[in-house]
């Protein structure tokens, strides 16, 4: 079923699927496209709230559930600038989605989507549709065979930092001024973040109550993917900071954010994100806009595998499902690092000529 066409940015009211729908839209892929659909599929439920129940079926992860609403929205405001009904597209429909979605931008770095992001998105709405099969609302899903972007899942497109540029980020964070975080605290993200390895949106929801001790020493309790808590220490090192930084708090209570802006509120990762990237350029790392915090979560594997820490020991730490995801990121360190290429490079470099004899 096709929609009436209409201007993009404009709101209308029409009927799809039976009900109706009221649906805004503007320009381009990935926008700031909303679309609001108060339509009524064959089982009386709207597909507000069919996309409701979807996203409430992921109870173990936030982020999951966060990412996955992301791309169907995305999705659904595609097929509204189109005057696509969702409840009735088919596999044509989805496959020339993921088309343009190869074609398209990411706003956020201006270059294409990496094929995993891309396959990541259909994922999302082949998802949502077998709900909706399961749900009794269509009968089949249209995003079933649709073609998904191949990658080596080997290969992580993340780039990382060397022990000694980490470093130097830490140290540059601690004479760094941010104008949200203050010193302290843009000092305390980066030490968590490098030191623990912790994921961005672990930082951004770690709460003071979290903090705790055992066996003698300062803890923080994680809540990690799939509802997992993992209790990690805070290293002897880092607690001078920590307790310099608490004492600065404005706000307590077990439930408050543990790194806070200077006016009390909850980080979020976009400023980390951006903090990252400005100490990276501060510290001297090349190519600082392709830092980010998901690179200290690899410099932390890295860092700690050639310190000698045992790959069951770091899986646990990082809170991988499998020994296999954690020696991913070493693969990004020993792709270059370790490559036969410098043995041979070094075998067959060309003498430095002979000065001629004096005669």
């Amino acid at each position: 079923m096709r929609l009436a066409h209409h201007e993009p940015g404009t709101p209308r009211t029409t009927t799809i699927a039976g009900g109706t729908a009221q649906v805004v839209t503007s320009s381009g892929l990935g926008g700031d496209s909303t679309l609001i659909l108060t339509a009524t599929a064959r089982t009386g439920h709207s597909v507000a709230a069919l996309v409701s129940a979807w996203l409430g079926s992921f109870t173990e992860s936030h982020d999951t559930r966060a990412a996955y609403g992301r791309d169907l929205r995305e999705y659904l405001s595609w097929c509204a600038a189109r005057s696509l009904d969702p409840l009735t597209t088919r596999l044509p429909e989805v496959q020339m989605y993921a088309t343009e979605l190869a074609a398209a931008l990411n706003p956020r770095t201006g270059r294409p989507f990496a094929a995993s992001t891309r396959a990541r998105k259909l994922a999302a709405v082949s998802s949502w549709y077998t709900f909706l099969v399961r749900a009794g609302a269509i009968d089949a899903n249209p995003a079933r065979d649709a073609a998904r972007p191949r990658y080596d899942r080997r290969h992580s497109p993340t780039s990382t930092v060397t022990e000694r540029q980490a470093a130097e980020m830490i140290n540059v964070s601690r004479r760094h001024t941010h104008r949200t975080l203050g010193t302290q605290g843009a000092a305390l993200a980066m030490v968590l973040l490098i030191d623990l390895g912790i994921r961005v949106s672990e930082l951004c929801n770690a709460n003071l109550g979290d903090l705790g001790h055992r066996d003698g020493l300062r803890t923080l309790s994680i809540r990690m993917k799939g509802g997992k808590i993992r209790t990690r220490p805070i290293p002897a090192q880092l607690t001078p900071l920590l307790d310099s930084y608490l004492a600065t708090r404005r706000t307590a209570g077990v439930t408050a954010p543990l790194l806070a802006t200077v006016e009390g509120q909850r980080v979020n990762r976009h400023q980390i994100y951006r903090l990252v990237q400005r100490l990276a350029a501060e510290a001297g790392v090349p190519m600082p806009d392709r830092i980010t915090p998901h690179s200290m979560r690899h410099a932390f594997n890295t860092i700690a595998r050639e310190r000698g820490a045992a790959l069951e020991d770091r899986r646990d730490a990082l809170g991988h499902s499998s020994a296999a995801v954690t020696q991913l990121y070493d693969h990004v360190a020993l792709s270059v690092t370790r490559d036969p290429a410098h043995l041979v490079a070094a075998a067959t470099a060309a003498p430095e000529p002979t000065p001629p004899t004096p005669g």
